[in-house]
């Protein structure tokens, strides 16, 4: 069962380090080179080019999402 959104955890992970919980977008995992936790300051980065099957298939989630909003939009349901 998914559990009501408002007690969905934001898309992230935690720090292998700390435990301090590092939210990441679907854009920062896009475009960004890398992360840092705010509890403790490590930096993570991904292989882009071993990752890039991946990142592909996110981009398109990404622009599906995006599509979805805009005719949600232009529906007048949002």
């Amino acid at each position: 069962m998914i559990p009501p959104k408002e007690q969905q955890r934001p898309p992230g992970f935690d720090c292998p380090k700390c435990g301090f919980f590092i939210e990441m977008s679907i854009e920062s995992l896009l475009y960004s080179s890398s992360q840092v936790c705010p509890g403790c300051t490590t930096a993570y980065s991904m292989d882009r080019e071993k990752s890039n099957d991946a990142l592909k298939l996110v981009q398109k989630l990404h622009v599906a999402m995006k599509n979805i909003d805009t005719v949600k939009k232009f529906d007048g349901k949002h």
